[in-house]
């Protein structure tokens, strides 16, 4: 099939234009088109050009030019639109009410759909994205506790390969883990890099990463090949085209690389980032099943049943494993596009988002699109009572059922077509600004961004005219003789439940709303206020410390700085990176662990429940098992606290039995999320360089400490460039996701509330129009402003009261489901209903009142001397 040439125009415009112009005009119609197309659009955007287009042929949308077939239709379709103009005219503060509250709740939903979409579409630009599965191990202990992991052992992938025939091809990817490489140019450029990982040679043959220079089936096969992003062929050599330039390994054990290719920059998209690949080129790791360190990831052949692979899986990875064991690890497979949003195993490549936060925003969508929907056909029937004369002189004039209803949805489709416009120019400037917030490059102005305006545009005019359905048919009812005089044929009490039963609906959503934002609030100043066991504040980390050759000699003159208050080094990061081993006898458990120097305990402000801390003076304290234990990892050792000190079995290797000491005990602290309960911690002491240096430094001017400490660096360190960190970002980083939902969910609750209050101000004014006289009448009788104010709010205070009365229940359900994906989470009281009420109450006595008083304090002459 041939592809459409991207400098024509729109070929669904030629044929629309082919539907509806007359034969005889068309082939010089369409001729002058394109030569305009050719002149105006040279240079500019292919969406902008399509849309000029577009315009150009709905222009000749003209009785001259239409076909006989379609001329009496369309005229009739171009009057109603010229009534429909003219009504939006007439009745401008209505129209600008309607298209504002449209508007906004339109780039709610766009902006809400645009996130989700890209949320959605992790990893699915991999060809054949659907044949991928990641395999992780989840380590089970003694007691039968499953911990998952995502990572697996080094022979697994070649193993899975070799024995499996589904598997057509599979790869290992081995990451940094902390570490930080010194590359540099042969001309002396050098950096520090963490997204470098390790791969196969089939890292191609599984992934599809678009490649801009090079050849991908030779670009990994020999350990002295590296693969570029773009990003970084330009950051380390000024180009794009990088092939064949040099990248050196600066450090212990220098290496030199050849660029063998230059990848485009990676989509946002992607569940793991880098900027440099290398082949693995670790020896005998064909055998190696107990190093835990690797990614394995497999693509299968098409036809292959997941469900019968999945069920040799198991069998398969215990007949690798030599010693016999009670409780096996599980092993088991992850779609590739399912990882960003459904997993969330320890020691994840990068951080994923939550199918949780995806649901919660696509109902926000639905809700805000859903006010503004009810809050047109609110107006609009609000409204439809001031128009029924003019439904009875078109009934005279010959206009049946049908025509009238087509003339209101004509009007409705004009409303949300302007409102479509601002709709995505709001949502235009909201993605320019949030997108920081986002850590995404999220625009409508791209291709994906144009089927999602189709799509969106499709889905808003659908329910456009199904919210106009109602005051439609609802006018076309009335008898053309009462009409005529002026007289309703109803009442008007079905019209005024139906704009009362809408205004509960929208009130209770965002009284709903509300209660979401201060739940989420509240459970984000419980994190932030939880005591974490130790003071991450003020604390440095410099995080490529095994730079320093002797660390002591550095320790000794940043200590001279008078903002420093002390200094340590530790294997890795509270928060971000720590080992795990298995410790216990005769019930062995996973334990995270890191190796620190004796300082290390008093710079991060540790509390001691018992025993005593490493001391440097305490040569034992520096070999061996002698470790400090948090609370939780006490207790699940079955120790006493006359045990501390003492020499303990602490775990079997074989058939030999490894003994260790445990010398203090700490006070649970926190080194991940809120949403794990507390694991077992232990630190080592070690004296070797490691590879993060902590210092704790006093509040107070921190550029002149900082300035201070890359000036003792530079001295130590022999021109190897600096690159820390302040810790209290890293757990800043761990609620990142939870401050992102409580601040889009606070933008969008202020949104919808801003629609409801658009709509009972409308309301409330349309409600004081129609009971002017009955005011007057009443203040002539000697009715006080004070009752008359009562009177009229007391209604929609009642309102307010039932709209919270159905939100709450709703909303308390909603966010204990919430909150059981945090193992440690704050409480659900009755101040939030309180504040949610009071919210929606004050908001609404101020806009009735305010117009109610004002009617109140009128002239009941003005109102009286009409009738």
């Amino acid at each position: 099939m041939d592809l459409p040439d991207p400098s024509s125009p729109p070929r669904f415009a030629d044929y629309f234009l082919k539907w509806f112009c007359k034969k005889e005009l068309l082939e010089e119609i369409k001729g002058d088109l394109h030569e305009i197309y050719e002149l105006e659009t040279q240079g500019m955007p292919g969406w902008r050009a399509a849309l000029f287009y577009w315009i150009q042929v709905i222009n000749f949308l003209r009785p001259f030019a239409i076909h006989g077939h379609h001329s009496k239709h369309t005229i009739m379709i171009l009057n109603h639109i010229k009534f429909a103009k003219r009504n939006l005219i007439k009745h401008k503060i209505s129209a600008f009410l309607n298209i504002l509250s449209l508007s906004i709740g339109i780039a709610c939903f766009t902006f809400i759909f645009v996130y989700l979409h890209s949320e959605l579409s992790y990893d699915r630009f991999h060809k054949q994205a659907e044949l991928i599965y990641r395999v992780p191990i989840d380590f089970v202990d003694s007691k039968n506790n499953r911990i998952p992991d995502a990572t697996t052992p080094p022979a697994l992938a070649p193993a899975l390969l070799r024995d499996f025939p589904e598997v057509a091809s599979a790869v290992r990817l081995f990451p940094n883990w902390g570490a930080h490489f010194r590359l540099g140019t042969e001309d002396g450029r050098q950096f520090f890099e963490s997204d470098l990982i390790r791969t196969d040679s089939t890292f191609f043959d599984v992934f599809s990463f678009p490649v801009l220079h090079g050849d991908q089936s030779t670009a990994l096969n020999t350990p002295d090949k590296i693969v570029l992003t773009r990003k970084m062929a330009i950051k380390y050599f000024g180009k794009e085209d990088a092939v064949g330039e040099k990248i050196l390994l600066i450090g212990a054990a220098p290496k030199t690389f050849l660029v063998s290719a230059v990848l485009a920059d990676l989509p946002t998209e992607s569940h793991f980032q880098f900027g440099f690949l290398t082949r693995i080129d670790f020896e005998r790791l064909e055998q190696n099943w107990g190093w835990y360190n690797f990614y394995t990831y497999i693509k299968m052949h098409p036809a292959s049943d997941l469900t019968a692979f999945e069920s040799k899986l198991q069998p398969f990875y215990e007949g690798y494993i030599e010693e016999e064991q009670e409780n096996y690890n599980q092993i088991y497979t992850q779609p590739l596009t399912s990882i960003h949003l459904y997993s969330h195993l320890k020691w994840e490549l990068q951080a994923n988002g939550d199918i949780n936060s995806i649901r919660i925003f696509s109902v926000l969508a639905i809700f805000v699109l859903l006010v503004s929907c009810l809050n047109y056909v609110n107006l609009t029937m609000a409204q439809s009572v001031r128009r029924f004369k003019e439904v009875g002189v078109r009934k005279v004039f010959g206009a049946n059922k049908y025509t009238l209803i087509g003339q209101f949805i004509v009007e409705t489709l004009l409303t949300a077509s302007i409102a479509l416009f601002f709709g995505f120019l709001l949502t235009e400037a909201a993605l320019t600004n949030l997108n920081p917030l986002l850590s995404k490059q999220l625009t409508l102005l791209d291709p994906d961004g144009t089927w999602l305006i189709i799509i969106i545009s499709g889905v808003v005019l659908l329910l456009g005219i199904l919210a106009g359905m109602i005051p439609a048919y609802h006018l076309s009812t009335y008898q053309v003789a009462l009409a005529v005089k002026g007289i309703r044929n109803t009442t008007g009490q079905p019209i005024k439940k139906m704009r009362y039963g809408l205004l509960i609906v929208q009130f209770a959503i965002s009284a709903l709303m509300i209660l979401g934002v201060l739940v989420v609030q509240k459970q984000l100043n419980f994190m932030k206020g939880t005591d974490k066991g130790f003071e991450p504040d003020q604390v440095l980390i410099i995080e490529n410390g095994r730079e320093i050759d002797n660390f002591q000699t550095l320790k000794n003159e940043l200590l001279k700085i008078s903002e420093i208050q002390s200094v340590s080094n530790a294997s890795g990061v509270l928060g971000r990176l720590n080992w795990t081993t298995s410790v216990g006898y005769p019930d062995p458990f996973i334990m995270n662990y890191v190796a620190i120097d004796a300082d290390f305990i008093e710079t991060m402000g540790f509390e001691l429940q018992a025993g005593r801390a490493f001391s440097k003076d305490m040569e034992s304290d520096k070999h061996g098992y002698n470790l400090m234990v948090n609370e939780v990892a006490f207790e699940e050792l079955g120790l006493k606290e006359e045990d501390l000190g003492q020499t303990i079995p602490v775990r079997q290797d074989g058939d030999s039995i490894i003994y260790g000491t445990v010398l203090g005990v700490l006070k649970d602290f926190q080194y991940t999320d809120l949403k794990m309960k507390t694991k077992p911690f232990a630190f080592f002491y070690r004296e070797e360089s490691l590879d993060y240096i902590s210092i704790k430094m006093q509040a107070g001017e921190v550029a002149d400490a900082l300035s201070s400490i890359e000036r003792a660096w530079d001295q130590i360190s022999g021109g190897a460039p600096i690159d820390y960190f302040f810790l209290d970002h890293v757990f800043d980083e761990l609620i990142l996701e939870e401050q992102r939902l409580g601040q889009l969910m606070f933008g969008l609750t202020m949104l919808s509330f801003f629609i409801a209050f658009i709509g009972m101000f409308s309301i409330a004014n349309m409600t004081l129009k129609d009971r002017n006289k009955e005011i007057a009448i009443r203040k002539v009788l000697g009715s006080t402003a004070g009752s008359v104010v009562k009177l009229i709010t007391g209604k929609f205070l009642w309102l307010v009261l039932i709209a919270n009365l159905v939100s709450t229940p709703i909303a308390f359900i909603l966010a204990n489901r919430w909150l059981e994906s945090f193992s440690y989470r704050t409480s659900l009281g009755f101040e939030l209903v309180l504040i949610a009420f009071l919210s929606t109450a004050v908001v609404a006595f101020a806009v009735v009142g305010g117009q109610s008083l004002k009617a109140a304090l009128g002239n009941p002459v003005d109102s009286l001397k009409h009738e």
